[in-house]
């Protein structure tokens, strides 16, 4: 999964996009339909906020473990937990969820973040 996350980002895709078209067959969702979802999530959401590789992340646990039905509590405490863990374990190797701050305080280059972001994912999605 790494491997194709970045072989995406260098293709030209925002870190978001990358991270997301290389989880479409596993989320068994239209890859086109989840580059154009993630194209205003890269560099922070385009304000330096979030990281984009963060934001997909969070967007893959909503819809791998999320429901459609409100009412269901179980699946969206999965999806929190999820997010929870993942953002706990990328803060600790990358030191900030934040895009602005991961480029030019920690001076952290987005291949990492997104290599990274992925390692992640595919643990804790093969647990």
């Amino acid at each position: 999964m790494e491997k194709k996350t970045i072989e995406n980002y260098k293709c030209g895709y925002n870190c978001s996009q990358a991270i997301l078209k290389s989880c479409s067959h596993e989320l068994e969702i239209d890859e086109e339909a989840l580059i154009k979802l993630s194209s205003g999530l890269g560099f922070g959401m385009y304000t330096g906020q979030t990281c984009g590789a963060v934001t997909a992340a969070n967007i893959i646990f909503g819809l791998k473990y999320g429901s459609s039905d409100y009412n269901d509590k179980d699946s969206l405490r999965k999806v929190y937990k999820m997010i929870k863990t993942f953002e706990t374990s990328f803060k600790e190797k990358n030191f900030s969820l934040n895009c602005g701050e991961l480029k030019k305080v920690y001076k952290v280059d987005c291949e990492v973040l997104i290599k990274t972001s992925a390692e992640i994912l595919k643990e804790l999605l093969n647990k």
